[in-house]
């Protein structure tokens, strides 16, 4: 069950794209039935050239299917909990530890694509070109739906679904400290792997490991929500204005990486003090 909301995920991602393919494919051959005419060739282009076009509105798609589907799922699934008031999640000092922790997250994760450029450059523009065909960064429609979309649709799925299965694994474990980090590894693990590559998967999986300790910190999902809300802005909008100044190096980048991991764990040891090592197989307040 840990590994099923990540299956059902990619599952719909690519029944989606072949929905909207037939689509194309289907209108296409009318328009050139019309015309007198149909080359198969042609046609697949013609498919293709608008399918990659599309991939905008095929990420939308998604994302709204998923956010409604995971949230059912997550909701009736999850023994129906009752949400908190957001003031009261963000109550204290809970706001400017997420938005912080989220700047910090983002700056890591930038630094390490910067620095892996130069360990693995081949690996590094596959995936910059996979990123421009996507439309992320560019295309309006993209970036609305990867910044507010995204993010409570894949917290409903990690830090929801899955991290709601994977405390199960772990539940009746003495050790609380240590069951609360293997579920969190396991939860973040599948937010990995959904991202389909090895270079956003291996970030992703430490983005997955902060945004669970802050959703199991506050005891809800909506500091999660917009830690990851912040990472996906900051990403798109921040980080590039930012990296611009920095003088390229492999060592600068590792550094500054290296101080974003260091930053976030400080914050995280300053405020244990208030953690409450809980046993996690429970269904507490979401």
């Amino acid at each position: 069950m840990t590994i099923l909301p990540m299956v059902v995920s990619l599952a719909a991602q690519i029944l989606i794209t072949i929905a909207v393919m037939v689509v194309i494919a289907v209108t296409a051959s009318f328009r050139w039935m019309k015309m007198g005419t149909l080359d198969q060739g042609l046609l697949m282009q013609e498919v293709s050239e608008i399918t990659m076009n599309s991939l905008p509105v095929i990420l939308l798609l998604y994302h709204v299917l998923a956010t409604i589907g995971f949230g059912i799922w997550y909701y009736f699934g999850c023994g129906r909990p009752k949400p908190k008031s957001p003031r009261r999640v963000f109550a204290g000092r809970a706001l400017p530890m997420t938005l912080l922790i989220g700047i910090l997250m983002c700056v890591s994760a930038t630094a390490y694509l910067s620095a892996a450029q130069y360990v693995m450059p081949e690996m590094i523009e596959q995936y910059e070109e996979m990123m421009e065909m996507a439309g992320l960064g560019t295309d309006p429609l993209t970036i609305f739906v990867s910044v507010i979309i995204a993010p409570v649709g894949e917290e409903l799925l990690c830090r929801g679904l899955t991290f709601h299965y994977a405390k199960k694994v772990v539940q009746g474990m003495r050790n609380r400290r240590a069951a609360f980090w293997i579920a969190n590894a396991l939860q973040a693990l599948m937010f990995g792997v959904m991202h389909g590559n090895l270079v956003q998967g291996s970030y992703a999986f430490a983005l997955g490991l902060g945004l669970g300790w802050l959703r199991f910190r506050y005891d809800s999902l909506y500091p999660s929500m917009l830690a990851h809300l912040v990472v996906n802005l900051s990403s798109t909008v921040f980080m590039g204005y930012l990296f611009s100044v920095i003088p390229e190096s492999l060592l600068g980048y590792v550094l500054l990486m290296a101080a974003g991991l260091a930053a976030i764990l400080l914050l995280m040891r300053w405020d244990r003090g208030t953690v409450e090592w809980r046993e996690i197989g429970g269904n507490r307040g979401q």
